[in-house]
């Protein structure tokens, strides 16, 4: 979820992953755990080599394996927020998760070459959109994605004209 917060001098873009969608990955984490207690554990197989247990081995692998990623989204997913502050002309952008350390990035404004939107094309699905940032040495940062072109658009379109900048296209 993006949120833009501006005042008179500070735009700040905040892209966070809500603790709620982190405890829900984590309740989530319990479903796939069924297989191997159902297939593995609470049969207590009385041989171990034959065709029907490697079977239900490859079977709980890979519901280890949806656990596992489902615990990743919940500590890893990237929380990040932005922040104009034209009284200090600087730019600031906060990144971090619950296991990854927060970095703070500090930019003077002037280095801010574009603002434009970016569009990730996903196999399957509609693409995502995220507010990308290109600094005068090449180097870019991006916001959080969403699924609504407009809404990045927009948040495009306000810090473009709190920064006085050229709106940038979309990306593909």
């Amino acid at each position: 979820m993006i949120r833009v917060i501006e005042s008179k001098d500070v735009l700040e873009i905040k892209s966070l992953m809500p603790a709620g969608l982190r405890i829900l990955f984590l309740l989530l984490v319990l479903f796939p755990l069924l297989a191997p207690y159902e297939l593995i554990i609470r049969p207590g197989w009385n041989s171990y080599l034959n065709v029907f247990f490697l079977f239900a081995a490859v079977i709980s692998i890979g519901a280890l394996a949806v656990s596992a990623f489902l615990v990743w989204a919940a500590a890893a997913g990237l929380s990040t927020v932005l922040r104009f502050d034209r009284a200090d002309g600087s730019l600031k952008y906060w990144a971090g998760a619950p296991i990854v350390r927060w970095r703070t990035e500090k930019y003077p404004i002037e280095a801010i070459q574009k603002l434009q939107v970016d569009k990730h094309d996903w196999s399957d699905g509609a693409p995502s959109y995220s507010l990308v940032r290109i600094m005068n040495d090449g180097r870019s940062f991006k916001t959080g994605s969403s699924w609504s072109k407009e809404e990045i658009e927009e948040i495009n379109r306000r810090a473009s004209s709190f920064l006085k900048l050229k709106v940038g296209d979309v990306v593909d």
